[in-house]
């Protein structure tokens, strides 16, 4: 039979029973163009669980998409956000550890106090995934998820896999790679045929997400995404904008190279972190270049909270309702979009 690897799965008044397992469906977390999320009681052998988590519901799939959330669960990359259980009955059910948003909800304080562990957790799951031959082609704020777990600290993770690719499709073939225009580094071709692209994309990546959630600017929007290609250019804004964290600054600097050959591994991030002189030498390589004041007053990084991109492809899914109320967060209000993967929580 066609569709004889799917289970039965009992879906009556909100409680979805497979086996041993039940989940008891809450409020809607956010919805995507296939799969909605749900916050959801986790009861295994009718006994309930003590962590609440998120059920995605996907009404459309192949069997391609649950071997793929399969692979994914088998990996258990360190500081992701990966399937917990995947069960492909009419519809397929994929339960994810449960986060209370994005870090586009996370007040600018608390992103200072924390850059440096954010960028750590995101390097060690960049790490694993990269010794995986994957690349995950889409890091940015919206796919790095956090959950308070004391009064002041935080543990944070890496989402959204459906940008994902393997290293040796990426060397070796033409992808259409959907990855976000801010974020993105220069030799991704937004809404275009990328080739010859690997790990190093997502330390650009990473490189812009840093520099973007301690500054609190677009470094490049639909206006100027030719000067990716600048590197005084890049260097420039960097040290204007990243004045008061000398070695942050160095590391953002180290990340957002134009020349893909020249940006650190994820490793050697880790290892900054720890020791800022681990990577002297190669810091002496790339002391930027001063130009003229002008060249740093174009119109490269507009607040957060007041950019509207136009540029079609930075949303890749309808937007998402803002189910936060929380005062802390008015410096930085942005619309988020919750991507295919859906771990970020409102």
């Amino acid at each position: 039979m066609q569709n004889d690897w799917k289970v039965q799965v009992s879906n009556e008044n909100n409680i979805i029973k497979y086996q041993n397992l039940e989940y008891h469906i809450e409020q809607m977390l956010g919805t995507g163009a296939s799969a909605k999320v749900y916050k959801s009681k986790k009861f295994i052998n009718s006994i309930e669980q003590k962590e609440e988590v998120a059920l995605r519901i996907q009404n459309r799939y192949y069997k391609q998409n649950y071997e793929q959330w399969n692979q994914l669960k088998d990996f258990k990359w360190k500081n992701t956000t990966y399937p917990i259980e995947n069960i492909p009955g009419s519809f397929l059910y994929t339960e994810f550890e449960l986060f209370d948003g994005n870090l586009t909800s996370l007040g600018s304080q608390d992103l200072k106090t924390n850059i440096f562990k954010i960028a750590q957790t995101i390097a060690y799951a960049l790490s694993e995934i990269h010794k995986s031959n994957f690349i995950h082609y889409d890091v940015k704020p919206d796919n790095i998820v956090f959950k308070k777990i004391k009064d002041q600290e935080f543990k944070f993770a890496l989402c959204d896999f459906s940008s994902i690719q393997t290293l040796e499709k990426a060397k070796s073939e033409e992808l259409f790679i959907e990855a976000t225009p801010q974020f993105a580094p220069p030799e991704i071709q937004i809404q275009g045929i990328s080739k010859d692209t690997d790990e190093s994309s997502d330390i650009w990546s990473l490189g812009m997400t840093l520099y973007n959630l301690y500054s609190q600017h677009f470094m490049f929007t639909q206006d100027n995404l030719d000067q990716k290609q600048d590197q005084n250019f890049i260097d420039n804004i960097v040290e204007k904008d990243i004045q008061d964290n000398q070695q942050l600054k160095q590391l953002i600097l180290l990340l957002l190279r134009v020349e893909k050959k020249d940006r650190i591994k994820a490793y050697e991030i880790i290892e900054f972190i720890q020791d800022p002189n681990k990577l002297k030498h190669k810091f002496a390589q790339i002391q930027p270049k001063q130009t003229s004041q002008n060249s740093c007053q174009q119109l490269y990084s507009t607040q957060i909270k007041k950019e509207k991109v136009k540029q079609p492809n930075l949303e890749k899914i309808p937007k998402l309702l803002d189910f936060i109320n929380n005062e802390n967060l008015n410096l930085r209000k942005k619309i988020s979009h919750l991507l295919e993967i859906p771990n970020i929580v409102f």
